[in-house]
């Protein structure tokens, strides 16, 4: 699977399944749906929603304790980042899933990215 999943995207929902690209993956079918985004929202009305002038992004990050500050923990000093969608426009996006069984291995699946480049990240500093 190719990182970032959504870039520079003008449509906020997929009918195939991002995992194992299933096409029953919108009504009547059964599907999860992992929702990211934001609203422009009117304060005086409270309407809001999706609007062109908003990008959406999507990552997962590591931000390691610092050192220097007394900061404990693990990969210390090591920032890493996954980037899963980015610059969707509208601000709002929609990532479907066949079943729970492909949201889990999709969510693995990037967490176990993020994980290898905060290691890749350490061997880096170390040489």
């Amino acid at each position: 699977m190719k990182l970032p999943l959504l870039k520079n995207e003008k449509k906020d929902h997929s009918l195939k399944c991002a995992w194992c690209n299933c096409d029953k993956v919108s009504e009547p079918h059964s599907m999860a749906v992992l929702t990211c985004g934001a609203m422009l929202v009117n304060r005086k009305t409270g309407d809001g929603g999706p609007d062109n002038r908003l990008d959406g992004f999507f990552d997962l990050t590591w931000h390691g304790a610092h050192t220097c500050d007394g900061g404990h923990g693990e990969y210390p000093d090591t920032y890493a980042s996954i980037i899963i969608a980015e610059d969707v426009q509208g601000g709002h996006m929609s990532i479907s899933f066949c079943s729970t069984k492909c949201l889990r291995a999709f969510l693995n699946f990037v967490v176990d990215k993020l994980e290898e480049k905060i290691i890749g990240s350490q061997k880096s500093d170390e040489a």
